[in-house]
């Protein structure tokens, strides 16, 4: 019995140390038409705008990704609008707010909100803004002035600044009612203006 289980451990042994020979097919691979002529036509060309480092890399690059660089991107229309006016078709409530004022307590959002209000209603001619207070945790946040026109929002901040230093756009849901026409001018009363509304002088 010794004898057999020698035997048969040897001839396992021998088996699994003999030399296997490995067969590799060949794998098709797919052919691309790349005209290599071309492509370095088109390196040359752009040799001048570029470094040494981006020349070696244009050289050395495989070429393969050429074939996709015309590709559309398969992205819905809907993301890949970018005017103001075409997203004022898709959502009417979206546009731009000025912040005034980031607070944790909300004694002091009220406070400035209501003096934002006295403030504007004296100095403020051409637009009655309003102001808006909204709580997102942490903190409340002063608001004012809807606006669909990011470049109204920025002009009407230049304005803001006067009183609120730090006051910033911001994007924001906006009340379409509450938007001044574009042919609404908006500019800030000076203090000898103020002095003649106040005595009723012409």
């Amino acid at each position: 019995m010794k004898k057999f289980l020698t035997s048969l451990l040897i001839i396992v042994i021998a088996t699994g140390c003999a030399t296997t020979e490995t067969v590799t097919e060949e794998v098709e691979r797919p052919i691309f038409d790349i005209d290599e002529e071309i492509a370095e036509i088109t390196i040359r060309e752009e040799a001048e705008e570029m470094d040494e480092f981006d020349l070696l890399l244009a050289y050395h690059r495989s070429h393969l990704s050429d074939r996709f660089a015309t590709l559309e991107p398969d992205i819905p229309e809907l993301f890949l609008r970018e005017s103001e006016r075409e997203q004022r078709e898709i959502d009417p409530y979206a546009g731009f707010r000025v912040q005034i004022l980031l607070t944790r307590d909300v004694a002091e959002a009220d406070s400035v909100r209501d003096d934002f209000r006295a403030w504007a209603n004296e100095r403020i001619e051409g637009y009655e803004a309003e102001a808006y207070v909204y709580f997102r945790q942490p903190n409340y946040r002063v608001r004012t002035g809807d606006f669909r026109d990011r470049d109204a929002a920025i002009e009407f901040s230049r304005i803001v600044k006067n009183r609120y230093p730090e006051a910033w756009v911001v994007h924001d849901r906006i009340e379409p009612e509450n938007v001044p026409s574009d042919t609404t001018v908006i500019r800030l009363r000076d203090r000898a203006e103020l002095i003649r509304l106040e005595f009723d002088l012409e």
